[in-house]
């Protein structure tokens, strides 16, 4: 890592009283205003330097009217080809507030009221809000837990097809497992899917959050055309607030589907900042992004060490790819609450509790390793003092 990116992302910036929900939420979420907070999934590190350069020249013009992104999918396109060799088309992409309202879009478009939904649990809170917010049926299929790392269930995924299930949501990398699904698993999911006519939407949002293995996108599949894959700059390069996010479909049937619901809630056009941040950061993101993904690196591997050496009650693993682990709490033996309050109370520290990911998480946590190495270091020593 240059020298440059490591002063710049070890910057002792202070988020509060930036309305910032990770650090000045904590009083409303915790019960305490002075927890590390390890939850929220945004990072401590500020962005990409050209973005900032960017948008403070465009605030600085006094008009801020309807907007529109000429040159925005490009530089999308141009992302992808470089980082993940994926080749897709402009017109492909559309554009949405946030990957959680794509989820809802897409199941709107292509699914009806009653229809029964996949997920693979446990994942990501939304998955379960979007499927139930929009009066469709809820079908879970735990992911196994085997000694070689987490798998999709494939017996079980067939069995939902066969019942009936035409609509299913990956999650890639896995929130909050940490999975980077290899090309041989996510080909066997597709092959099943089209063999039982089961349209595929893919949450690939951490995508830029790999490791070890790069991320496999769907579109990169021969067998994906009726697959849609969800992702945006906001989780990659730290912009969440600027709400941005990418619908890309290959299917031009689908597509078309898909643009009408986003335009029917009026979320078709961008924002104006969005737009920019997000064209900037993938014009001249990419010595940023190794950085960030070093740094994350880093600390993914000094807290697998610390815990495996410090907090015996508690397992976990490197994580494949986000920034997020998952550590299970369960040789604790204490109930959900408890073990939230004892973070809270005796470590001092605020973690994204396991039941919000569906009950599989249950006696577990997700612990955000986006942040200087400092605050890992406090969150650290409190977790070891309240799992004791």
């Amino acid at each position: 890592m240059k020298d440059f990116y490591r002063q710049y992302l070890d910057a002792d910036l202070c988020r509060e009283g930036t309305e910032c929900e990770k650090w000045d939420g904590r009083q409303d979420v915790f019960g305490r205003g002075d927890v590390v907070p390890m939850w929220v999934a945004d990072m401590d590190f500020p962005t990409v330097p050209e973005v900032c350069t960017a948008l403070v020249k465009r605030a600085q013009h006094p008009i801020y009217g309807y907007t529109r992104d000429n040159t925005g999918k490009r530089a999308e396109v141009d992302w992808l080809r470089r980082r993940h060799h994926l080749e897709i088309q402009e017109d492909w992409i559309l554009y949405s507030p946030g990957v959680v309202d794509s989820m809802a879009f897409c199941i709107r478009a292509l699914t009806h009221p009653g229809d029964a939904i996949l997920i693979q649990t446990p994942v990501y809170g939304p998955f379960y809000t979007a499927v139930e917010q929009q009066g469709r049926v809820l079908r879970k299929s735990p992911l196994l837990l085997t000694e070689s790392g987490w798998k999709m269930d494939f017996q079980d995924m067939e069995r939902a097809f066969q019942e009936g299930v035409r609509f299913m949501m990956l999650c890639n990398p896995h929130n909050p497992v940490g999975r980077v699904w290899r090309e041989e698993e996510l080909r066997h999911a597709l092959r099943l899917a089209n063999q039982y006519g089961v349209i595929v939407v893919c949450d690939e949002i951490h995508a830029d959050f790999a490791f070890e293995h790069k991320t496999c996108r769907i579109l990169s599949l021969p067998e994906a055309d009726q697959a849609i894959m969800l992702t945006s700059a906001t989780k990659s390069f730290n912009l969440a607030g600027l709400r941005n996010s990418s619908v890309i479909v290959r299917n031009d049937a689908l597509r078309k589907s898909i643009r009408q619901e986003i335009r029917l809630s009026h979320a078709d056009a961008p924002n104006i900042f969005g737009a920019l941040a997000q064209r900037t950061a993938y014009e001249h993101g990419d010595e940023w992004m190794d950085a960030v993904l070093e740094y994350i690196r880093e600390n993914r591997d000094y807290a697998v060490d610390y815990i495996r050496k410090n907090v015996p009650k508690i397992s976990t693993y490197p994580q494949e790819g986000t920034y997020l682990m998952w550590l299970d709490c369960s040789a604790m033996e204490v109930t959900d609450d408890v073990l939230m309050r004892r973070m809270i109370d005796i470590g001092g520290v605020g973690l994204s509790g396991g039941r919000f990911f569906g009950e599989e998480g249950s006696k577990h946590l997700r612990f955000n390793l986006a942040t200087q190495r400092k605050n890992l270091l406090r969150a650290l020593e409190g977790i070891r003092m309240a799992a004791e």
